[in-house]
């Protein structure tokens, strides 16, 4: 099983450093972002650093405004549509795209469903797969799947960071199992959003990787950790966050393996 890490960890080193860091600690690819610097040179540097892109993730901010009429709805839309084809043309086959943003619902009507068809029908004809991630309402993801689930292009990313500290009591991994397709995986104490390095917070890992084991997910370990959201890393150097970073998701990797083969083995 592949082990990928987030190479915006941090802003505090150059883009190549944090890769290299990310492939010295023994990382077999990564998740990018799609920042303003980077979002048309990262996907020949990552190559030429031997790693994997394991998926892009869209900008995140403000995308209520695909689902009510705004003065950025049209910039938001074709942003989105931006990184879709720069994606495609680069080889990158998995955007993973947040379906809100905040706290606050938008009107889930037809201006939204629109915008969002557009987005799936653009990523179909460029041959990309839309991820849609939980994140604080992550009702939007029955909605978007209800309407564009049987689009073959469109499929889950499941954050265990955003379930923990965001919609308490929900089970996103058991209700979209059969569309998991990536994984963001960080820790937190249940009531910010710190993209920790797992077993830094509260999650029971032990308990998610028993249903990651059920979903018979068989892709690759992907860490979404972050070093400047917590004072926990404030002494780390960035060498020695991605060390431990590295660890930790080598004993996910090696305890979720043990689960699967266990669980192969009650099915067979």
């Amino acid at each position: 099983m592949k082990l990928n890490m987030y190479a915006d960890f941090t802003f505090k080193i150059p883009f190549e450093d944090r890769l290299m860091l990310i492939k010295d600690s023994g990382f077999d690819g990564v998740m990018l972002g799609f920042s303003e610097g980077l979002m048309y040179t990262q996907y020949e540097t990552a190559d030429r650093f031997g790693l994997e892109i394991e998926n892009v993730h869209s900008p995140f901010d403000r995308m209520n405004a695909l689902w009510e009429l705004c003065p950025v709805s049209e910039y938001i839309l074709n942003r989105t549509l931006e990184c879709i084809d720069v994606c495609s043309e680069n080889g990158v086959r998995k955007v993973v795209v947040h379906p809100t943003d905040g706290l606050v619902p938008p009107k889930a009507g037809k201006f939204g469903l629109n915008n969002f068809d557009k987005l799936i029908n653009e990523a179909a004809k460029k041959n990309v797969r839309l991820l849609f991630e939980n994140i604080q309402l992550p009702q939007f993801l029955n909605i978007i799947f209800d309407n564009f689930g049987d689009c073959g292009n469109v499929g889950f990313c499941y954050d265990v960071g955003h379930e923990n500290c965001f919609s308490k009591g929900t089970d996103c991994l058991f209700e979209f199992a059969r569309r998991l397709e990536a994984l963001h995986i960080h820790d937190n104490d249940g009531s910010s959003d710190g993209h920790l390095i797992p077993y830094d917070g509260n999650i029971d890992y032990d308990k998610f990787l028993k249903k990651l084991s059920a979903a018979s997910y068989g892709g690759p370990i992907s860490l979404e950790v972050y070093m400047g959201k917590s004072d926990k890393y404030a002494e780390y150097t960035c060498k020695s966050f991605v060390s431990k970073a590295a660890r930790a998701g080598r004993y996910l990797v090696e305890k979720y393996s043990i689960l699967r083969r266990q669980y192969e083995q009650i099915s067979d």
